[in-house]
């Protein structure tokens, strides 16, 4: 979903100018923090919409088929790591400037939407451990990838948030590939 969002974005920055992408940049990353948030989903639905009218073609029809995405969308922990990799990828493969700042604000937004990760799993202390992992494995990455000095701080901040958040949200030890703390009362 994440990808389909910043494909969608370079076309609306191209057609339609940066103050809509801006807007799509802003209702995106609410949604992506939090995607079962019923108002977050209509705003963004209703900003595709939006967009859809405004555009015409290619750029209506993906639109179009966000917004049926972004409505059927049921996030997993798996779904929300996978998205999480591929955003921070997406960073990567763009040049600096509005399409680098998109994609680094769905990065931000996973990585804020980490503890709903874990909401809908049946077993939430697996979930838990789960993204616990998922984040220190990104942290790792983070620290090697060609990020800018403001895009790295950015993202291990809002990595080290969630990351706390997480371990706090059922009282699991801050390191969660650390044994020390396994099957400790």
């Amino acid at each position: 979903m994440t990808e389909a969002l910043l494909r969608l974005f370079r076309r609306v920055a191209a057609q339609l100018g940066p103050e809509v992408a801006d807007a799509l940049v802003r209702a995106a990353r609410a949604w992506l923090t939090d995607p079962a948030n019923a108002a977050n989903r209509q705003r963004l639905v209703t900003t595709l919409a939006d967009i859809s009218r405004k555009a015409g073609g290619v750029t209506a029809a993906l639109a179009t088929t966000a917004a049926a995405g972004v409505q059927r969308y049921r996030r997993s922990v798996g779904s929300w790591e996978r998205e999480l990799m591929g955003a921070r990828y997406a960073i990567l493969q763009l040049p600096s400037g509005p399409e680098r700042a998109a994609a680094l604000e769905a990065y931000l937004g996973l990585t804020d939407a980490a503890p709903g990760a874990m909401a809908g799993a049946k077993d939430r202390t697996r979930a838990q451990r789960e993204v616990l992992v998922a984040l220190e494995m990104e942290a790792r990455m983070l620290a090697s990838e060609a990020l800018g000095p403001g895009e790295r701080q950015a993202a291990l901040a809002a990595n080290a948030r969630a990351h706390a958040a997480v371990a706090a949200a059922l009282g699991t030890p801050m390191s969660a590939t650390s044994a020390d703390d396994v099957g400790a009362p």
